[in-house]
């Protein structure tokens, strides 16, 4: 048994901390629902010295890639469309694999269901490949009989938000490769090329421009603490990596971008994708408003969205409609909302919040378009100045001891 840190809102729209012991977060999930309370988080407490060793060996070991599962239930559920009994396509999956951490998570289920348990219940012992939105739709495929179907709509839509999630990643990564690229050079001139020119113009400093003076203490300094500037920069990107790792909601470099005017866009398109995406996925699949609602708030990651849905699904849970608490915040456009109320009303929301994810996704794709074509040159405007000042100053110098000289 496992000790389960856990928050939830309760019928008053309270929320509520608290601890439980469980073998799996999924029983945690089902006593929460059971007193009517609507959880909002479920994380595994670590007990003893060997639980938290385990748990930093687990924050520098790489997760396994989302890709690898969703690989792992389209081929499940294939086999099952096949007419493969459960248990079986897990056992041939497991043979098939050659990766070690995938034959033991195929394993573990195939003992779970072997004991009795349920798919769900199952998946529900790996929180972290199997997230709460998943488990959830598993559980509600097997109550009403159609979990090969259910499989092929997650595997589809985590395939469509996987290019999303490359796309974005593109995006960022070419600014970021060119903003690498100009410090290395930067570097290069500062310690390579600066000191030669200096050595020429020793005893006439007092008559060297100022901007070229500031060129050679930059290159100075940097000579001077090399090894202290590698260092700092080789600390500062271990904790940035470090952070990334054990930070489990990821909302510092979030709440940077969306700061960020090329990016606040961006990141205000993919959370209506996520949230609509998600919604017609789960509405589709039968799920209740109130645990869609709950499920959805552990995929966003935009800074201050989840205290805006954990509002939405206080008010939906005493009775009032979902485009209707929509309307009172400023979570989406108008638009949007109006969109969710024409599904509501008609009885298909979910068909409505797909239109609206697609079309905020052909957005979402054009808005990082637009990053990659003004960030890229931008930046390379930026070095190419800097690089020309550096230049220029040293030519500067040189050419005005030359003219003392003549």
């Amino acid at each position: 048994m496992s000790i389960f840190a856990y928050m939830a809102l309760d019928s008053a729209g309270k929320i509520l901390k608290g601890t439980m012991e469980a073998e799996a977060s999924g029983e945690v999930f089902a006593h929460l629902d059971r007193i009517g309370c609507t959880p909002i988080s479920v994380k595994a407490e670590a007990r003893g010295g060997r639980q938290a060793e385990r748990s930093l060996r687990d924050w520098l070991t790489p997760d396994p890639r989302p890709e690898d599962i969703t690989g792992l239930t389209l081929d499940l559920a294939m086999l099952l469309k096949g007419g493969v009994a459960l248990t079986e396509a897990l056992q041939i999956l497991s043979q098939m694999e050659s990766r070690s951490w995938l034959v033991r998570v195929l394993r573990d289920l195939h003992a779970a269901l072997s004991h009795g348990k349920s798919l769900s219940e199952a998946i529900s012992a790996h929180p972290k490949l199997f997230p709460p939105i998943y488990v959830k739709m598993v559980e509600v495929a097997e109550t009403s009989g159609r979990l090969e179907e259910a499989l092929s709509g997650l595997a589809a839509e985590r395939q469509r938000g996987e290019r999303l999630r490359k796309r974005f990643i593109s995006a960022i990564s070419y600014p970021c490769f060119l903003v690498i690229a100009a410090v290395g050079v930067l570097f290069f001139i500062l310690i390579y090329l600066i000191p030669k020119f200096e050595v020429a113009l020793q005893g006439f400093r007092d008559k060297i421009d100022p901007s070229a003076l500031v060129v050679f203490e930059m290159s100075g300094f940097l000579n001077r603490n090399l090894d202290v500037v590698v260092l700092s920069m080789a600390g500062l990107l271990a904790g940035a990596v470090l952070l990334n790792r054990i930070s489990s909601e990821r909302g510092l470099w979030l709440a940077l971008l969306a700061r960020l005017p090329f990016s606040r866009a961006v990141l205000a398109n993919e959370l209506t994708v996520t949230f609509c995406r998600t919604l017609a996925i789960l509405v589709r699949n039968r799920v209740d408003i109130s645990t869609a609602l709950r499920l959805i708030r552990g995929v966003v990651r935009l800074p201050g969205a989840g205290s805006e849905i954990d509002r939405v699904v206080a008010d939906v849970r005493q009775g009032q409609r979902l485009s209707e608490t929509l309307s009172r915040g400023k979570l989406f456009p108008r638009h949007v909302v109006q969109m969710l109320r024409v599904g509501e009303e008609s009885g298909d929301l979910a068909d409505s919040a797909s239109r609206v994810a697609v079309f905020y996704e052909a957005k979402l794709d054009a808005a990082l378009g637009r990053v990659i074509a003004v960030v890229g040159p931008a930046v390379m405007v930026l070095v190419s100045l800097l690089i020309a000042w550096l230049i220029i100053s040293v030519m500067t110098a040189l050419m005005s001891i030359n003219d003392l000289l003549v």
